[in-house]
């Protein structure tokens, strides 16, 4: 007989696993971020602590976390935003506006080891969901590593950035892509 949480497959016994957990991230998820962090990106793309600190302070209602067998598997920094106060990459001090029009997704990363559990679309559809919750008119991010084909397929659209805001891209390298998806 199998015991409670377990399941038998003739001789073969399978522990069920909870599903994973969306939640807010923490301050203390910070050293896990990082982990994750230096998992999915090429160096020049590995932010500091105190630039994830800042962003978690100023939008704690727009940064989740996804837990999976008790570990941290997946995190999403969204920040709301004006074209006009977009943060560079690597930025430590930004503000939230009291006005936003656009949910940025700043930086989506899901572990290596978890990437077949759907993780990112669970957080895109949070992100979408506190977007409409905010009044946000789109979500916005900038595509790094040659990932806009993935973002495109999430009805996000190249939109060519001027002024401040190609400023701000140029800091994400030459060949990052300023990407929208309209709400309205």
């Amino acid at each position: 007989m199998a015991k409670p949480g377990r399941f038998s497959l003739g001789c073969m016994s399978v522990s069920a696993s909870p599903p994973p957990v969306i939640r807010p991230l923490l301050h203390a998820d910070l050293p896990g971020v990082l982990d994750i962090q230096a998992a999915c990106y090429g160096e020049g793309f590995v932010e500091p602590v105190d630039a994830f600190a800042n962003k978690l302070r100023q939008a704690p209602d727009t940064c989740w976390g996804v837990d999976h067998r008790g570990q941290l598997r997946a995190y999403l920094f969204c920040l709301p935003v004006t074209p006009h106060n977009l943060p560079a990459l690597h930025a430590t001090a930004w503000q939230r506006p009291a006005e936003p029009g656009w949910l940025y997704l700043h930086d989506m990363a899901v572990h290596p080891e978890a990437r077949a559990l759907g993780l990112a679309s669970r957080l895109l559809d949070a992100a979408r969901q506190q977007a409409h919750a905010l009044g946000c008119d789109a979500m916005v991010l900038v595509a790094v590593q040659g990932s806009v084909p993935y973002w495109a397929r999430h009805g996000f659209s190249v939109v060519e950035a001027e002024g401040p805001l190609a400023d701000k891209l140029r800091s994400f390298g030459d060949e990052a892509c300023f990407m929208q998806q309209n709400l309205r």
